[in-house]
């Protein structure tokens, strides 16, 4: 008797289990077909350009070659564009929605914890110390922006990278099938590059960040989506 109670709750179990790893590719899977062809389209190419230049040349020596492209107007632009990825615009969405879709406040609360304690754990623990372009190359071989302030070690990945992608990824989401993803996207992409006109962040710093930032966008709408479909 016992042990055809065991075998029941055993079988029970097991078809709980189905049932939420049904559910968890439901849900991913209507997330990832909201997302317009065009945008992953967009992201496939940085994502490409940026993994072919990473794995071919070395980040010292791409580094000192992209800085050398450089222009009064570009210092401007990226010296602002670079403020896409503070921290404080987690802040500033979770206000802005609570009075217009609560949920998606707590979306993005739950997406600033997560990126939040990723980058900390990966810069502080796993590759701390590492040197970002200044501290490895040194100021007097690069150009830099004047009114930046520079910092040295804890290169790896990009924090400001890994917010940006975050925020416009769940603003995608939310957006289902909208032009505007593109906007997003291109914003998020404008803050990483940022990171390497400024000598933050070298390329490899950004792109990894990037794919990060995206992880964290799709798990911080996943935990608050319901499924749409059944497959």
């Amino acid at each position: 008797m016992n042990t055809s109670l065991v075998l029941k709750s055993n079988q029970k179990q097991r078809k709980q289990s189905k049932r939420g790893i049904y559910k968890i590719k439901n849900i991913l899977w209507d997330l990832i077909i909201s997302i317009r062809v065009q945008t992953y389209i967009m992201y496939g190419v940085f994502f490409l350009i940026s993994f072919f230049l990473v794995m071919l040349v070395n980040k010292f020596t791409l580094h000192t070659i992209t800085n050398k492209f450089h222009s009064s107007f570009f210092d401007v632009f990226f010296k602002y564009a670079t403020h896409i990825g503070d921290g404080v615009m987690f802040g500033v969405l979770v206000l802005v929605f609570l009075s217009v879709k609560r949920k998606m406040a707590l979306v993005f609360l739950v997406g600033g914890i997560l990126t939040l304690l990723v980058t900390h754990l990966l810069k502080k623990v796993v590759f701390k110390g590492i040197a970002r372009p200044v501290g490895a190359l040194g100021e007097d071989v690069l150009h830099l922006v004047d009114g930046v302030k520079i910092a040295l070690w804890n290169s790896f990945p990009s924090g400001h990278t890994i917010t940006a992608f975050t925020i416009f990824t769940i603003l995608s989401l939310y957006f289902t099938k909208c032009k505007s993803q593109y906007l997003w996207f291109s914003l998020a992409i404008i803050a990483a590059l940022s990171r390497v006109y400024l000598s933050q962040h070298f390329l490899i710093d950004v792109f990894v960040g990037s794919f990060i930032g995206i992880l964290i966008g799709f798990l911080s709408m996943a935990i608050f989506n319901k499924p749409k479909t059944i497959h």
